[in-house]
């Protein structure tokens, strides 16, 4: 898929699947690199899009996962990709601890 040469951030955000500030997040955090179109609007190159996907191993329109350093004691589930009701979630959900 060709790629426009300057994207904004909620045309990122609609390609990955995933929320606008979050592409905005990414980028304030330095790992979208990003530049200001007239001083104020906020474009993305899209080889940028294409290299940040290389990076991380994202695909268009699988949404972007960015990986968590692990620890090795969690219990690392699948979770399937269809949307998940409430009342799924809830049934997914550990039982709370409190006394």
């Amino acid at each position: 898929m060709t790629l426009p040469r300057a994207m904004t951030p909620k045309m990122v955000a609609d390609l990955w699947l995933c929320s606008e500030r979050h592409v905005r997040n990414l980028i304030a955090a330095g790992d979208l690199p990003s530049f200001k179109l007239g001083g104020k609007l906020l474009r993305i190159r899209g080889e940028d899009v294409e290299a940040y996907e290389c990076r991380t191993g994202a695909s268009h329109g699988l949404g972007v996962v960015s990986p968590l350093p692990s620890t090795g004691t969690e219990n690392v589930t699948a979770i399937p990709s269809a949307p998940v009701t409430r009342a799924r979630l809830n049934a997914l959900r550990r039982p709370s601890m409190r006394s």
